[in-house]
C-alpha cells in the first residue's frame, strides 16, 4: 500500500500532460554542467530550497575538498590564453585568469576554515563538555587529516603562477599566508594533543617535517613559513629523522 502511495506521489509531483515526455526522461540525458545550471537556477528562484539541498548533499571530506582544488587548478590553467612559448606572465594574461585565480584562493581559504575552525576533536572537547554540548561535527579526529589538507592545498598554492608585476602576486602571497597560519595552528594543536597523551608516530612527524621543509625551501615566501618551521622544531624537532634541512632554530638573545 505504501509503495503504491509513493508512486502516486511521484506522479503528482510530475505535472506532465498525457502526451508529454516524463520529467525523469527529460533529466536523464543532461550532462553534469547542464544539471548544475538547472539546480543553480532553481535555487536562485527558490532560496528556501537551499537548506534542503544542503541537507541532501554529501558532506565534504578532506579528500573531496582536495580533488575540487585540483579541478579548480585545471580550470585556472585552461583560462590562460594560448601562447606558443608557454603561459605568459604579463598584465594582460593576469587579468584574463584573475577570476579563476581568485576562485582557487577563496576555495582554499573556505576549506581551510571549514575543516580546521574547531581544531582537533579532543583539543576542543573540554570546552564543549563544560557546556554539556556535543563536539562540533567538523572537528578533526586526528592531526593527519589536518596535515593532509595543508600539504595538498599548499602544493596547489605553490603552483599558482608568478607574475612579472609584483602586485599581481598578491593573490598567491595571500593564499600562502593563510596556509602558513594553518600550518602554525596545526602544529600548536598537535603539540597540545600529544601532551594530552595521544600518540603520533615518528614516521608521520618526519613526513610532516619534510613536507614543511619542502614548502619553506620552494614556495618563494620563506618569511611566511618561518614561524611554522620554528614551532615544529620546538615541539617535535627531537622526534624527527635526521637529514631534514630545516633551518636551525635561531638562538634568542
Amino acid at each position: 500500500h505504501g509503495h503504491r502511495d509513493g508512486r502516486k506521489r511521484t506522479r503528482m509531483m510530475d505535472t506532465a500532460a498525457p502526451n508529454e515526455v516524463s520529467l525523469d526522461k527529460l533529466l536523464e540525458p543532461l550532462e553534469e554542467q547542464s544539471l548544475r545550471q538547472l539546480l543553480d537556477t532553481l535555487l536562485a528562484q527558490n532560496p528556501l530550497l537551499a537548506a534542503q539541498v544542503r541537507q541532501l548533499v554529501p558532506k565534504p571530506t578532506v579528500n573531496s575538498a582536495c580533488s575540487q582544488l585540483v579541478r579548480l587548478e585545471r580550470r585556472l590553467q585552461a583560462a590562460f590564453p594560448y601562447n606558443k612559448s608557454g603561459p605568459a606572465t604579463d598584465d594582460y594574461t593576469y587579468h584574463r585568469v584573475r577570476p579563476a585565480l581568485e576562485e582557487l584562493r577563496d576555495t582554499i581559504v573556505m576549506y581551510l576554515d571549514h575543516f580546521t575552525h574547531y581544531g582537533l576533536a579532543s583539543d576542543c572537547g573540554a570546552a564543549y563538555k563544560s557546556h554539556a554540548q556535543e563536539q562540533p561535527p567538523n572537528a578533526l579526529s586526528h592531526p593527519a587529516e589536518w596535515f593532509d589538507l595543508l600539504t595538498q592545498a599548499t602544493d596547489v598554492a605553490m603552483r599558482m603562477p608568478k607574475w612579472d608585476r609584483s602586485d599581481n602576486n598578491e593573490i598567491r602571497r595571500e593564499t600562502l599566508r593563510q596556509l602558513a597560519d594553518g600550518w602554525l595552528r596545526a602544529i600548536m594543536a598537535t603539540s597540545r594533543w600529544t601532551e594530552e597523551g595521544h600518540i603520533v608516530g615518528r614516521g608521520m612527524l618526519s613526513q610532516w617535517a619534510q613536507q614543511l621543509d619542502h614548502f619553506y625551501a620552494n614556495a618563494g615566501e620563506p618569511a611566511l613559513l618561518h614561524p611554522a618551521v620554528q614551532a615544529f622544531q620546538r615541539s617535535f624537532g627531537q622526534h624527527c629523522a635526521r637529514g631534514s634541512s630545516m633551518v636551525p632554530l635561531e638562538t634568542t638573545t
